[in-house]
């Protein structure tokens, strides 16, 4: 009778001992399912940075995105692309155990909650960046309208009405830093001169302003860089009234915390490369383009 009872005895202690060692078993099993599952979402984000990439050296291209921007936007890509490189490269490792010792068992829990946190953080980086590249980031403005033939000083009519011109940059900067009021942002405005082919005539006054400007060897300047120091000037007009306009906005970028202006003069250099009828003296060469960009600090 002793002998079936210690039997009886020690068949319940195997069962338990079995039953209790699965349950860990389980648990570990059900953990390395999600961080598969975890990884599956984090490359499908890859292959979205890849498309986003893509499109960010279309807009380029397209000068639809200012080169500061552009940069930006491919760094921010490519740390976000290491991260998720990373995350996967140490999930793999644990998602292939076989054997979960108790190591093993505690490096699954964490590797599981730093997992989901990061994956969090990279969906939502994600996001912003697919949201800033399909935003319109880049507003024309006419030089004909804000100045005078051969000026590159706004006149004050211009200069008090100046909100009809910038709304539109002021609007989408709104509705995006809005849209994202967690992130701290730094916001980069950039303003590119360009100008028509035509010369300025030595001894004009517009010709003696330019020239103090440009600096060479004692030689006189020629129509291209005096071209170039008129689009700089008219770019940095511009980039001042936006400074104005924005200080007078309360509501613009409530969650953005630097603010970086830059100017470029690009002179005769054509504005538009899907426009292939550009002539000498041509309006549509004659523009500012002002752009905009948000980025995570």
């Amino acid at each position: 009778m002793r002998t079936i009872c210690t039997s009886y005895f020690l068949l319940a202690t195997i069962f338990s001992v079995s039953f209790f060692s699965c349950v860990p078993q389980q648990k570990a099993t059900s953990h390395q399912q999600q961080l598969a599952v975890l990884d599956s979402q984090l490359e499908q984000h890859s292959r979205k940075l890849k498309e986003l990439e893509a499109k960010r050296q279309i807009k380029q291209d397209q000068n639809e995105i200012d080169d500061t921007a552009s940069n930006r936007i491919k760094k921010y890509i490519g740390v976000t692309t290491t991260e998720i490189d990373k995350l996967v490269a140490q999930n793999s490792i644990l998602i292939g155990t076989t054997v979960v010792e108790k190591d093993d068992w505690n490096k699954l829990k964490k590797a599981l909650t730093l997992s989901q946190k990061t994956s969090r953080l990279i969906n939502d980086k994600v996001n912003f960046i697919n949201d800033l590249i399909n935003r319109n980031m880049v507003v024309k403005l006419d030089q004909d309208v804000l100045f005078e033939p051969g000026k590159y000083t706004v006149t004050p009519t211009v200069s008090d009405a100046i909100g009809k011109f910038f709304e539109p940059a002021a609007r989408e900067i709104d509705l995006f830093t809005q849209k994202y009021p967690d992130f701290p942002l730094s916001l980069v405005i950039t303003a590119k001169g360009y100008a028509d082919g035509t010369a300025i005539l030595e001894g004009t006054p517009l010709y003696k302003a330019l020239a103090e400007g440009v600096k060479l060897s004692g030689a006189p300047p020629d129509s291209k860089e005096l071209n170039k120091e008129l689009s700089r000037k008219r770019a940095e007009a511009v980039i001042e009234l936006f400074k104005k306009y924005t200080k007078d906005r309360s509501t613009m970028g409530g969650s953005v915390r630097n603010i970086m202006f830059v100017t470029e003069g690009k002179g005769d250099a054509l504005p538009n490369v899907n426009i292939i009828d550009y002539v000498l003296n041509d309006p549509r060469r004659r523009i500012v383009l002002l752009f905009w960009s948000v980025f995570p600090e």
